[in-house]
């Protein structure tokens, strides 16, 4: 698809996180790239880290870019247990391979966009800009016991992740990042129950995070129900915050 070097300069950026810039271009309507920042890789692709955890990290694989052979491993585990017969429409991203470009190697993944061709926009954007409803929290439950059915393992969860498209002609929530196994033993790869636990957890923490989204000076005042519903999930965060303890996930 992409030969020789891509050179990012010729893209725009449509989003970026932590570690990684993602960008996008007009003449490819279906494809993202993602790459790592200049400030997340040192020489030779190695992780920036802690000077404590620095001589650890020297001798493990991949260097920076573990963030993406983990999420490449949970695609291929996801990928290979269905075939086309099976129609099975997975709640994350295609990935079409890698690529060489001026900003280092690239992830090329499948743009998810609404059905007029824009980019989906994230729960983040929607709960900043008061456009965030009861239905959307109802499609992050579905989401989340589709991952328990799935066995889809996440390694991080925030609301910027998370994609609310109608392309295929009705509402549906996609996990765009954040997914793969953090754990160097796998465990919740290899445990169905364990990993159902974290993602309880990580359902928790995900609506603790959209509270906090809707709390900031920066969010336009929206469906005040939903400012309800996600309120105990806010001082539940806060409270745990105090004590050093992840969110509660009693659901």
């Amino acid at each position: 698809m992409f030969d020789g070097k891509i050179e990012l300069s010729d893209w725009y950026q449509c989003g970026a996180g932590h570690q990684r810039s993602v960008f996008a271009h007009q003449l490819y309507p279906n494809v993202l790239v993602k790459v790592l920042k200049p400030e997340s890789r040192g020489e030779g692709g190695t992780r920036r880290s802690k000077r404590r955890l620095r001589f650890l990290n020297t001798f493990k694989r991949f260097g920076a870019y573990r963030t993406f052979q983990r999420e490449v491993d949970e695609f291929l585990e996801q990928a290979r247990r269905f075939s086309l017969a099976d129609r099975v429409e997975l709640p994350i991203p295609r990935i079409f391979g890698f690529a060489n470009t001026d900003y280092g190697l690239g992830l090329i993944v499948e743009k998810i966009t609404m059905s007029n061709g824009e980019l989906a926009p994230t729960l983040r954007e929607l709960a900043l800009s008061g456009r965030l409803t009861a239905t959307h929290l109802k499609m992050i439950d579905e989401l989340f016991e589709r991952f328990c059915r799935l066995h889809i393992v996440m390694m991080d969860v925030n609301p910027g992740n998370f994609v609310v498209t109608d392309r295929r002609g009705f509402e549906e929530l996609i996990c765009v990042d954040g997914t793969g196994e953090k754990s160097p033993l796998h465990i919740f790869a290899f445990s169905r129950r364990m990993n159902e636990a974290r993602l309880r957890r990580m359902r928790a923490k995900l609506l603790a995070k959209l509270a906090g989204t809707l709390a900031c000076s920066a969010a336009v005042s929206g469906d005040e129900s939903v400012r309800a519903a996600l309120g105990r999930y806010r001082r539940t965060d806060q409270r745990n915050r105090s004590i050093g303890l992840s969110p509660d996930p009693a659901l």
